[in-house]
C-alpha cells in the first residue's frame, strides 16, 4: 500500500479544511506514502489505484463521498472537521493529523451497511419530526459555517411553530405506527447530535435498521424525550415504539421535513429506506492502536 487519497471539503472547519488536509498529507508523506488530494466535488476524478482514502470534513461531507468510495471498493477513514462528527465519534476515530495518518496506514477495516433513500444516501440515520424541522430551518437561513450556537434560533422558531407531523411507519411490510404525531428516527448507527442517543442499540454492520418512534405533540413532551435520549433511555420508555428491520417506509398525510445525517433532504410525504449490507469498508483502529485513540 503506497498511495492514499484525501477527499477534501475546503469549507469545512470554518475554512481550515485545506490546512488540515495538508497536515495529514505531510504526515503520510513522512511515512513514505504518495498522497493524492481532490476536493469532494471532484471525487469522481480520484485515481482508481489508490489503496485507501481519507475524507476531510463533517458528517455531510462523508455522506456525499461514501457512495463513490463504496462503489469503487476503497476503504475510507473520516478526518472529522464538522460540528458534530458523529461517524468519527461512534467509531472512536482520532482528530490529530499525525494520528489520522497513522490510522490510515495501520488501521484495520470493518464492513458497515450503506443506508439508501430516494433522496440520497446516509451512514448514520434518517429522521422526520421536530429535529428535521430544526435542520431545515437552519439550512434555509445558513450563512457560512455551522456552530452549535447556530441551532439556537432554529430550535426556538420550530418550538413556536408547534409542528409535529402525523407519521405512519411500516417495517418489512408491517405497519407499526399509524398516523400518530411525533418524531421518527431510522438509525444505522447509535448516537445523535448534542450527545443524544435515541437509537441506543443500533449497530452499523447487522443488516438491520433500528426504528424508534417517540410520540409527542407538545413542547414539554418533546423536551422530555430529548432528556431521555441524552441519558440513552428513550428506547426503554413504554410509550416509545422500538423495532428493527431491513426496509422501512415513513409516510404522512402532509409533506414532512426529512433529514439525512444532519442534512436537509426536502419535504416528503413518503420515504422508503433500506440498506445495502456491508456496502462500505471503513478504516478503524486496530486493537493495538485502541489505547492511543481518544
Amino acid at each position: 500500500m503506497r498511495r492514499i487519497g484525501i477527499l477534501l471539503n475546503p469549507h469545512a472547519g470554518r475554512g481550515l479544511g485545506p490546512v488540515y488536509a495538508e497536515a495529514i498529507g505531510s504526515a503520510l508523506r513522512d511515512r513514505g506514502y504518495e498522497v493524492v488530494v481532490q476536493e469532494t466535488e471532484d471525487a469522481a476524478g480520484l485515481p482508481k489505484d489508490i489503496d485507501r482514502a481519507i475524507v476531510v470534513g463533517g458528517d455531510g461531507t462523508l455522506r456525499s463521498a461514501a457512495p463513490l468510495l463504496g462503489e469503487a471498493g476503497i476503504p475510507f477513514l473520516h478526518a472529522p472537521l464538522g460540528t458534530e462528527n458523529l461517524f468519527a465519534r461512534m467509531l472512536n476515530l482520532p482528530r490529530e493529523p499525525e494520528d489520522i495518518a497513522e490510522l490510515a496506514v495501520r488501521g484495520d477495516t470493518q464492513r458497515i451497511d450503506a443506508g439508501l433513500t430516494p433522496y440520497g444516501p446516509f451512514l448514520i440515520m434518517v429522521s422526520v419530526g421536530f429535529d428535521a424541522e430544526v435542520i431545515h430551518d437552519l439550512h434555509a437561513r445558513r450563512r457560512g459555517p455551522i456552530r452549535h450556537a447556530s441551532y439556537i434560533a432554529p430550535i426556538v422558531r420550530t418550538v413556536l411553530k408547534r409542528k409535529w407531523p402525523k407519521i405512519t411507519i411500516e417495517v418489512d411490510g408491517q405497519r407499526v405506527v399509524d398516523q400518530r404525531r411525533g418524531l421518527a428516527i431510522v438509525a444505522n448507527f447509535s448516537g445523535y447530535a448534542f450527545g443524544m442517543d435515541p437509537a441506543r442499540d443500533a449497530e452499523p454492520d447487522d443488516g438491520q435498521l433500528d426504528v424508534v418512534f417517540l410520540p409527542t405533540s407538545s413542547v414539554t413532551r418533546t423536551l422530555l424525550w430529548a432528556w431521555r435520549s441524552r441519558r440513552g433511555v428513550a428506547v426503554d420508555h413504554p410509550a416509545a415504539v422500538v423495532t428493527r428491520g431491513a426496509r422501512v417506509m415513513l409516510s404522512g398525510p402532509e409533506k414532512m421535513a426529512l433529514q439525512l445525517d444532519g442534512d436537509a433532504a426536502g419535504l416528503q410525504d413518503r420515504v422508503d429506506i433500506s440498506l445495502r449490507p456491508h456496502g462500505y469498508e471503513v478504516i478503524v483502529p486496530s486493537p493495538s492502536m485502541a489505547s492511543n485513540t481518544p
